[in-house]
C-alpha cells in the first residue's frame, strides 16, 4: 500500500468544478479545501507506485487543475510510543 499527499492549486474561482472532480477519483481518501498558497490537501492510497502514478496522472488532467506537489507518507504507527513507556512523573514507576 502507498499512501501520498498532494497539495493542489486550481484556476481561481473555479474550486467548485475541481472539488467535484477530484472527490470521484478512485485512491482519493481525503480530500480538503485549504487556504493560502495551494486550494486542496487531498490524501491518496494506491496498491502500488504505478497505481499512484496514474492517479497522479488523473489529478493533473482534471480540468482547472493547475500545480500539484505531492509527497510520499508513511502511518507513524512505529514511532508513537506508549507514554508510560517513558519514565515520567505521570506513570507510576514500573
Amino acid at each position: 500500500m502507498v499512501l501520498a499527499i498532494s497539495l493542489i492549486k486550481v484556476v481561481p474561482d473555479q474550486e467548485k468544478i475541481a472539488y467535484r472532480a477530484l472527490r470521484e477519483l478512485k485512491g482519493v481518501k481525503n480530500l480538503y479545501h485549504i487556504f493560502g498558497d495551494h486550494d486542496f490537501f487531498l490524501i491518496m492510497e494506491a496498491e502500488n507506485v504505478n497505481d499512484l502514478s496514474d492517479l497522479l496522472n488523473n489529478i493533473a488532467g482534471v480540468r482547472y487543475v493547475g500545480e500539484v506537489k505531492t509527497i510520499l507518507a508513511k502511518p507513524a504507527g512505529s514511532y508513537a510510543m506508549d507514554a508510560c513507556s517513558i519514565k515520567n512523573a505521570l506513570c507510576p514507576a514500573a
